[in-house]
């Protein structure tokens, strides 16, 4: 995670920080009004297909965009609450895994190309399964923390979530995502072309690191939906059940756990590699 601090230096990146963010805000913003899903916690966010796409573009600037973005559209947009802490968490990795991932997983297939684009059905493969993956560790945590809270049921909120996540990325992430990478990297915006490869963490065992991601995310999902499910009453279409179950927090913590893991272990250094070659 080591560009997560040391980007901050450079001022091009703080500039796509805030460019991130109140481009991200302000669609929040726009649909806050259209339809809720939980009054006052979330809605239909088609604003959500901007975190992966800017990840991968912007890197570390990116995740620290979406976090920053989530934020402000919940000041602006009525829903600023106790939700909003956990809500800069959970908008924090949805910016952040998707440029972490890319290597590790697009790089097993084709290392010579890790141009972030999807202008190809292997790259496109690739943009669904880190955009999935995000959308599940975005969703876990926050309903992990509202649920301990009794704000709002785990297994309601966690599909919830990532569901409106990854609608959103799968079907206009790939078309935004081929659209701005001709220009943004003809401009010199792409993070690879500002930071340098000794400002980004190398990472350990990084391809365990994917997977360890994967299954942190996508495994606390499922595993916290079975345990609020069978031992909390809960279900996916409303607020039955009982919230604040040591047992549905027990049951993710792990899966959290295995996503910090993962985080420090993932590189964004293989996408450098066409540069250094």
């Amino acid at each position: 995670m080591k560009e997560v601090i040391s980007m901050w230096k450079n001022t091009r990146m703080i500039i796509l920080v805030a460019l991130s963010a109140a481009i991200y805000a302000a669609f929040l913003i726009v649909f806050k009004g259209g339809i809720p899903i939980i009054p006052g916690i979330t809605e239909v966010r088609p604003a959500n297909v901007f975190p992966p796409v800017f990840s991968l573009l912007f890197g570390p600037a990116g995740a620290w965009g979406s976090a920053i973005g989530n934020l402000i559209g919940d000041l602006f947009g009525g829903t600023l609450g106790i939700g909003s802490i956990f809500g800069f968490v959970g908008n924090f990795f949805l910016g952040y895994i998707p440029y972490k991932m890319w290597g590790a997983t697009f790089g097993l297939v084709n290392k010579k190309d890790m141009s972030q684009t999807t202008n190809n059905v292997k790259k496109l493969v690739a943009f669904e399964i880190i955009a999935l993956t995000a959308s599940a560790a975005c969703g876990i945590i926050i309903a992990w923390y509202l649920d301990l809270a009794s704000i709002v049921p785990f297994a309601f909120l966690s599909i919830t979530i990532t569901i409106n996540n990854f609608a959103a990325a799968c079907v206009l992430g790939p078309i935004l995502l081929a659209l701005l990478y001709p220009r943004v990297k003809r401009w010199g915006l792409i993070w690879t072309d500002i930071m340098k490869p000794e400002e980004v963490s190398v990472g350990v065992a990084k391809n365990l690191g994917s997977i360890l991601m994967i299954v942190g995310s996508l495994g606390g999902l499922i595993v916290g939906i079975m345990v609020a499910l069978g031992l909390a009453g809960q279900t996916f279409y409303g607020f039955t059940g009982e919230q604040g179950q040591v047992a549905v927090w027990l049951s993710v913590l792990p899966f959290l756990v295995l996503i910090v893991i993962a985080s420090f272990m993932l590189s964004g250094r293989e996408q450098f590699v066409e540069d250094e070659e």
